[in-house]
């Protein structure tokens, strides 16, 4: 029987859990199977690296150099006709896109061109698609619902954004299904067991108890760092005998704003911001505590990667993922949203009881290997697309 070929699709390969999550089912979707090629809207991003070297890239600005059209819609209609081309080209018989942006082209032609496509929900659209869709948002709005429900399947990596996008977009109930992140468990322990060669994060204050906390995100106004920075400020004054260490992983547009933030609060020595990092489960390792401050998640890999890392979690009670992902507060500390107090409040059940990190991380890691590894994730997936090209 011949290989299933599956075109994958996101819009660049920067360091975001879609993309990472991207990079890990291509990894281990069975070639035995599938045969699995990967289209960009940019070729672009520290994660290109990491594709696996089997998996053949393409991407619409290499594909389409064309003088660019700022009428209305005519930049999208060149990428949908493009990735109908690239469909014909490379013969694929299923599709499958990860975020609404790149569901709006990658859907459309899959349609359009006659094969099955699989759409994944990676965030509850009520508070994250705002934020990101730009202009035109009831047409698209509207565009998502048609596509999403002429679509073969459609996934959500957790159930809260499941029933979210039913009801955002009008889809009729239970149409969505959940397909958890994964992680590659294996890799990331591997990788946390390396050695951070960083002076001022790994240095001793003198006597003085030191309190690693590490973050990590796109740095955007969403993932909150900046309730954390204004946290991190109130638990110095209120804890002198405690040296506090805050490191940041990510890049985005805020990072100009933090970074002003950091400097008016004098908070250079203990505030860092360090860019995206390849070897962030280390980071996670060697903290404390590893403290997720967001408005909103889908299902964020950098708690499950804490959680293999073996590192204890605090996470704001976002919607949707964080709540999901530590079983209701059993393998993780839950506060409330967009409130330093809450997060100066979780933080300080840690430094009060030095046991509590302990009974967390052994709850996680049992949950992490159960139910969140990498494995489990690429299964289902794969089910998933014989069924949807079996029954097209």
């Amino acid at each position: 029987m011949s290989r299933i070929r599956v075109v994958f699709s996101i819009g660049a390969m920067h360091g975001g859990g879609s993309e990472r999550q991207l990079v890990s089912l291509l990894r281990h979707l069975d070639r035995d199977r599938f045969e699995p090629v990967l289209y960009l809207v940019y070729r672009s991003g520290p994660l290109l690296s990491e594709i696996p070297s089997d998996v053949p890239v393409v991407s619409f600005e290499e594909r389409d150099a064309r003088r660019k059209l700022y009428l209305p819609g005519s930049m999208h209609r060149r990428r949908v006709a493009d990735m109908v081309r690239y469909f014909s080209e490379c013969k694929a018989d299923v599709s499958y896109d990860r975020t609404f942006l790149m569901t709006l082209i990658a859907a459309a032609a899959a349609q359009q061109f006659g094969i099955a496509n699989v759409s994944t929900i990676v965030t509850d659209p009520s508070l994250g698609f705002a934020p990101v869709a730009g202009r035109f948002q009831w047409a698209k709005k509207r565009i998502l619902r048609r596509l999403y429900s002429n679509s073969a399947a459609v996934l959500a990596n957790s159930d809260g954004a499941a029933r979210s996008a039913e009801s955002f977009y009008g889809l009729s109930r239970n149409s969505v299904a959940t397909v958890y992140n994964g992680v590659d468990i294996n890799q990331v322990r591997e990788a946390a067991s390396l050695v951070l060669k960083d002076d001022w994060w790994q240095s001793e204050s003198g006597g003085k108890r030191v309190f690693r906390i590490v973050s990590a995100g796109r740095l955007n106004q969403q993932k909150g760092f900046h309730l954390l920075i204004d946290a991190i400020a109130v638990l110095r004054l209120s804890y002198p005998e405690i040296e506090f260490r805050l490191a940041i992983l990510g890049e985005g547009a805020g990072r100009e704003v933090l970074e002003t933030q950091i400097n008016q609060a004098s908070l250079q020595d203990t505030v860092r911001l360090m860019g995206f990092r390849s070897d962030a489960p280390a980071w996670y390792n060697s903290a404390d505590l590893f403290v997720l401050p967001s408005y909103l998640e889908g299902m964020p890999n950098v708690i499950l990667e804490s959680m293999a890392s073996g590192t204890a979690v605090l996470s704001t009670d976002c919607p949707s993922g964080p709540r999901e992902i530590l079983s209701g507060g059993v393998c993780g500390a839950l506060c409330a949203v967009g409130s330093v107090d809450a997060l100066v409040s979780g933080v300080e059940a840690f430094l009060n009881d030095e046991k509590l990190g302990v009974r967390y991380v052994a709850a996680a890691t049992e949950r992490v290997e159960s139910e969140f590894a990498i494995e489990q994730a690429t299964r289902k997936l794969e089910r998933t697309l014989e069924e949807v090209v079996r029954r097209k």
